[in-house]
């Protein structure tokens, strides 16, 4: 347990890099001085571009809804452990389920039962080039930021296999693509239903994913996670099991926070703040920046290094420390705050104020404070899930 955690924590060097920072910014704050105008109008800008994406966001995934609901009865979209899109004017419906480890395909007709094969295929195929560009909301998003909101920063998705490498260590030619396709569906649990929307039927198949998905997920991610832990001083481990709780490695990952990719990255809180940092300037990333997967996880990782080092530096307890950064990196430092705060205080959400309170425990009380006290349920169990999963990832 004591190799875990200092595993973990890795500060040999913290303290030099964090007073780097600091000098950074009181530098940036001292390019402001004397020039309040500019600095309003720096952050009304801002918060204008998030804005614009929101509303963006918002629009296209409603028409996305309303296209999908013409054709089948309820509307599932991707979020974060789930991969679904649509093909066929929308009749062809793949979901892959991260958490599940599970493939669906579902089909609406009007015939007989179609053949799934060439849908598996399409699937085994696929890159994450091609998903992205399947994809209507982030397609849209991304052409409507980068005219509307100038400083957006934007890539090129890579085309990097999402499905294939699951099930086989080299790249598969296409004889073997059409025998593990034809293998899948002849080894699927089939259904059939009506369709109240259209009047046909909904066909479906579902297969089960190879049992290893994790450790070949963790495998294709570990070079950027090795590369930014070591840049940002952080333990592989832990960023790792960032990544598992976030998305269970689905290079697709999205919900409509939003937030995207391999860490989940919210443009508006991480993906501002890991700019700043990173570039001196904070920038608006669009989805195809953050499905490339480096990218994702180089600002994952910087935006960790500065919940631990910057927002939360005031807690003198390493591991309680790292409890609060984790819960952080979740629901955001304020509410993490929020639960360490007297309740009659003005300012509930103030970092400083709660620091006596968090200081005054052990790091275990601290632990079993968060666990009991966050605000909201979804961050009282990701604590106990990115910590526990440290251990299953550490060398």
């Amino acid at each position: 347990m004591i190799k875990l955690f200092l595993s973990v924590l890795l500060l040999v060097s913290f303290s030099a890099f964090a007073d780097t920072f600091e000098d950074y910014k009181k530098m940036q704050d001292g390019g402001f001085q004397g020039s309040k105008n500019e600095w309003t109008a720096y952050k009304a800008d801002t918060q204008k571009g998030f804005e614009a994406y929101k509303n963006i966001m918002d629009k296209e995934f409603a028409k996305y809804k309303s296209d999908i609901l013409k054709v089948w009865d309820v509307a599932e979209v991707s979020d974060n452990y789930r991969w679904v899109e649509y093909l066929n004017n929308y009749k062809i419906k793949k979901i892959v389920d991260f958490e599940k480890g599970t493939v669906t395909v579902q089909v609406v007709s009007d015939g007989k039962k179609p053949d799934f094969t060439p849908v598996v295929k399409d699937l085994l195929t696929e890159d994450s080039a091609t998903a992205f560009g399947r994809d209507p909301v982030s397609v849209n998003t991304d052409k409507q930021l980068k005219e509307q909101v100038p400083g957006t920063v934007s890539d090129k998705v890579k085309p990097l296999p999402i499905m294939q490498n699951l099930y086989s260590d080299k790249p598969m030619n296409d004889n073997q693509v059409n025998g593990l396709a034809k293998q899948l569906v002849s080894g699927a649990d089939y259904s059939q239903k009506p369709s109240e929307k259209t009047g046909g039927t909904v066909y479906s198949m579902t297969v089960k994913l190879p049992e290893d998905i994790y450790k070949k997920g963790a495998e294709e991610v570990r070079p950027h996670v090795q590369t930014y832990s070591k840049q940002f001083q952080l333990d592989p481990a832990l960023v790792m099991a960032v990544i598992y709780t976030e998305s269970r490695f689905n290079p697709m990952a999205k919900s409509y926070v939003p937030a995207y990719g391999l860490m989940q990255i919210v443009p508006q809180s991480a993906g501002l703040d890991a700019t700043e940092f990173m570039e001196g300037e904070k920038r608006i990333l669009a989805p195809s920046y953050l499905y490339n997967p480096e990218n994702n996880v180089k600002v994952g990782t910087a935006y960790f290094y500065l919940l631990y080092n910057k927002y939360l530096k005031g807690i003198t307890d390493p591991k309680s420390r790292l409890y609060c950064a984790i819960a952080a990196y979740n629901t955001g430092a304020g509410n993490v705050a929020y639960a360490f705060n007297d309740p009659n205080l003005k300012n509930k959400y103030n970092v400083n104020t709660a620091l006596p309170a968090i200081n005054a425990m052990s790091p275990d009380q601290v632990y079993n404070h968060l666990r009991n006290n966050l605000r909201y349920e979804e961050a009282r169990n990701y604590i106990v899930r990115v910590y526990g999963k440290i251990k299953d990832y550490t060398e």
